[in-house]
């Protein structure tokens, strides 16, 4: 499948672009950005034979069926709803949109567009969180009862300046990386019935940069979140803890690096790990599969609206 990137900076020079690349069925034929000679530079860097500032022209690319969204999120509503009335399945960076309405704007225009909109968790194509899920459903750990994660990340210098700013962001790391686990947190355990956060902009900037959150599930778990872009390292734990046993992932984000492991009582920790594979280019596997009419599981644009709902009573 032919895919176009909207972005040339940040995840989508380092992650999305590579990821086509490297993926088995996606081959990137063109680039999207404010500034040509950077999108053309990306473009060829990748094999893309397109580069453009115009987003009628990329639209337009010979051949292009799918899209990835990868600018500012106050963007992401009107570049996305252009893709679909194009007729072009949308990956969207997460958030989805700047807020609920938007996402479910985008989530109604590609029902009607009968195209497949996806919002990018790539946390969901984490063979470990995968086999967490499963392993929750079989009842390894009994009940679940109480879950905690933690997403720490260090930048070297201040973030893009559209994301210091509420109005092209609204959200710091709570949806730079607290929503990644926050949608772990709904695979894994269901839908979030109750929200509560504290937060502070400790940089001086408009947008959060440490989140503390409080979550009751549907089903009766609770949960916390904790997230920053302002520790000393990167470092990640999801902690499912039951009636019978509990199921820890430690640095598994963003990469499907780290390891998962299942405690029982009585019995040696065990490993379930399982294969390490790169979420980025499986999720434009994943998301091509889908688009092609087979029955695969993904992140879908519900689940990206359902968590901007979530975001937004964590930090209105």
């Amino acid at each position: 499948m032919r895919w176009g990137l909207v972005g040339t900076r940040g995840l989508a020079s380092f992650g999305a672009a590579p990821a086509i690349g490297r993926s088995e069925l996606g081959e990137l034929t063109a680039v999207l950005g404010t500034d040509a000679a950077r999108a053309r530079a990306l473009a060829d860097k990748h094999g893309a034979p397109i580069a453009t500032t115009s987003l009628d022209e990329f639209l337009a690319a010979p051949g292009l069926e799918a899209v990835w969204v990868a600018s500012p999120t106050s963007l992401h509503r009107d570049q996305g709803l252009a893709a679909l009335s194009a007729g072009k399945h949308v990956l969207m960076e997460k958030p989805l949109a700047i807020d609920a309405a938007g996402a479910w704007t985008l989530v109604r225009a590609a029902r009607d567009a009968d195209r497949v909109l996806a919002t990018g968790y790539q946390a969901r194509y984490v063979i470990g969180h995968r086999r967490m899920a499963e392993l929750i459903r079989e009842g390894a750990i009994g009940s679940p009862t109480v879950a905690r994660t933690y997403y720490g990340i260090h930048r070297p210098g201040p973030p893009p300046e559209w994301r210091r700013r509420r109005e092209s962001a609204r959200w710091g790391a709570l949806a730079d990386v607290g929503t990644h686990h926050l949608d772990l947190i709904r695979m894994l355990l269901g839908e979030v019935s109750e929200a509560a956060a504290l937060w502070d902009a400790q940089l001086g900037f408009e947008t959060d940069d440490v989140v503390a959150a409080a979550l009751r599930l549907e089903d009766g778990p609770l949960a916390t979140l904790t997230a920053t872009s302002n520790v000393w390292t990167q470092s990640t734990r999801v902690e499912v803890n039951g009636t019978a046993g509990a199921l820890v992932a430690v640095d598994t984000s963003p990469k499907g690096e780290g390891s998962v492991t299942l405690y029982r009582r009585e019995r040696e920790p065990e490993d379930v790990t399982g294969e390490r594979v790169a979420p980025w280019p499986a999720q434009v596997d994943a998301v091509t599969r889908a688009a092609l009419g087979e029955p695969v599981a993904y992140a879908t644009g519900e689940d990206g609206a359902r968590n901007v709902e979530i975001l937004e009573r964590l930090i209105p």
